[in-house]
């Protein structure tokens, strides 16, 4: 065959036309006459070699083969331990034709179908240690499954979860008898895993001293039978997972050197310091009550709210959470004076005296407002007020002027000749069912209309509110006492 083929090859060369043609399909002919009885000579040797071979072509197809399945890892021996958060990756092969999905398996009698080549599993912790097998087997386009399934084994050691305070929920310098305290916690086997949180006050030593929580818990809110009593205090907290595990220990406040003070109430009565201006109005309260109704609401409890108070934040003793915190700070008393100056926090007011007067609390609220456009709709429901007037009644206000008494029962209150300027006085539009007590009378008039500057929800009120800097209309002396008198005798029944 060989020689046959160098035979073509060199009678090819050289020939031009048909005549090579012709030389080119005679030699295609021997060559192939030449193979044919080559073949036959092949045959018969292997019939004589081989007698009991049939001499024709079965008519039985192959079976159809099921695909072959694999995982991704595949370790030469044990694994080491590893987290519970596994991905793990798989994939098959089919002889005969094309994988359409996948069973998967964690103990090879439950079995879950994926089209899917991969999957992120959490692997439930129960102990210090535990192995988990996987088992995948892959199923093909005529429904053949994997009899053989692809495995791997992970070891899976326990990891102690981890808890941290939130960012910004840091416990004030100073608090009454309420605190509370909010945490992340993170386990890198699964939040699922986390059993317990346990916090204590002060003392961590002795296992009584800590106290159990859930483990879903994210807040706790201690009260004086917790542990906060008069003086300083430490919060620690740590989380504990199904394993017994549990996380490093966190101490609030975060500074290991610091401590916050707890103050007990000293009676029933609370003061709001609402005030920025550095004037007299401190003193001037803490004055007018040391001598009203023989020293019964003698100041010895106030919350200075403004303290520390920027333009975009507030004020630094101010709770994180003004709820539940500052309302059930409020609620730790009876009777609340809050008085601000022309940017009062309303909003730490809508939050938290709606709940304090529905605890049966009374509120005298007194404060100013600031110059321009203002709608405070929404803002002040927890005042019988619907809003304020759109505009200020002038730009400052000057001695002699007066808030006159619509309730005869009430002291006319003159402003005071102090070199401090009073500025922007703002009239209130009362609700429907608003009791109006006091307005505006300017001299000379500036801006005509009726100005309302004092209200009351009811009577006997549970909120009085004045749109006036009370102390500044403390002209003449004892007026203001008068009406701190009315306020609180015979509005709301302290005796």
């Amino acid at each position: 065959m060989q020689q046959a083929a160098k035979m073509f090859t060199q009678t090819r060369k050289g020939v031009p036309g048909r005549k090579m043609d012709n030389i080119y399909f005679a030699s295609l002919r021997a060559f192939a006459t030449l193979r044919e009885t080559i073949g036959c000579v092949l045959t018969a040797a292997f019939v004589l070699l081989f007698p009991g071979c049939s001499d024709h072509i079965t008519d039985q197809p192959v079976p159809d083969q099921p695909p072959e399945t694999f995982v991704a890892l595949r370790p030469d021996g044990i694994m080491r331990s590893t987290v519970s958060v596994q991905h793990i990756q798989w994939w098959a092969v089919d002889p005969d034709g094309f994988v359409s999905g996948y069973f998967w398996s964690f103990d090879s009698l439950r079995w879950s179908l994926t089209t899917r080549n991969d999957s992120v599993f959490s692997l439930t912790m129960n102990g210090l240690d535990t192995t988990y097998t996987f088992y995948v087997r892959a199923v093909d386009n005529k429904g053949n499954i994997d009899p053989t399934p692809a495995t791997i084994r992970y070891p899976i050691k326990n990891s102690p979860p981890t808890i941290s305070f939130i960012l910004n929920s840091d416990v004030p310098d100073t608090t009454y008898t309420i605190a509370s305290f909010q945490w992340t916690v993170k386990d890198i086997d699964g939040e699922s895993s986390v059993q317990a949180i346990y916090y204590a006050v002060d003392d961590t030593l002795s296992a009584s001293s800590w106290h159990r929580l859930d483990g879903t818990s994210r807040l706790a809110t201690l009260r004086k039978a917790d542990g906060l009593t008069e003086g300083r205090h430490v919060f620690y907290a740590r989380a504990q997972d199904i394993a017994g595990l549990f996380s490093p220990t966190i101490r609030m406040p975060r500074d290991s050197s610091k401590t916050w003070y707890v103050r007990e109430p000293k009676g029933d009565f609370l003061v709001i310091d609402d005030y920025g201006p550095l004037d007299e109005s401190q003193s001037f309260y803490a004055g007018v009550f040391d001598t009203l109704m023989g020293g019964r609401l003698r100041v010895r409890d106030i919350f200075d709210i403004k303290a520390g108070a920027t333009s975009t934040s507030r004020g630094k003793l101010v709770p994180p959470l003004v709820n539940p915190d500052f309302i059930e700070t409020l609620k730790l008393f009876k009777y609340v004076l809050w008085y601000g100056d022309n940017s009062p926090s309303l909003d730490i007011a809508q939050i938290s005296l709606p709940d304090f007067l529905q605890a049966g609390g009374k509120v005298l609220f007194t404060t100013g407002f600031p110059d321009g456009p203002l709608d405070l709709t929404g803002q002040v429901t927890f005042a019988p007020i619907d809003n304020v007037e759109p505009s200020r009644i002038a730009p400052i206000s000057l001695p002699k002027d007066t808030l006159v008494a619509i309730d005869a029962t009430y002291p006319t209150l003159l402003r005071d000749d102090s070199f401090t300027i009073y500025t922007f006085p703002r009239g209130v539009l009362p609700k429907v069912n608003a009791i109006p007590l006091y307005r505006m009378a300017m001299i000379p008039p500036r801006l005509p209309g009726y100005h309302v500057m004092g209200v009351k929800d009811a009577s006997p009120a549970n909120i009085v509110m004045l749109s006036a800097l009370l102390h500044r209309f403390g002209t003449p002396p004892g007026s203001v006492a008068q009406f701190l008198r009315r306020v609180f005798s015979g509005e709301f029944g302290v005796h």
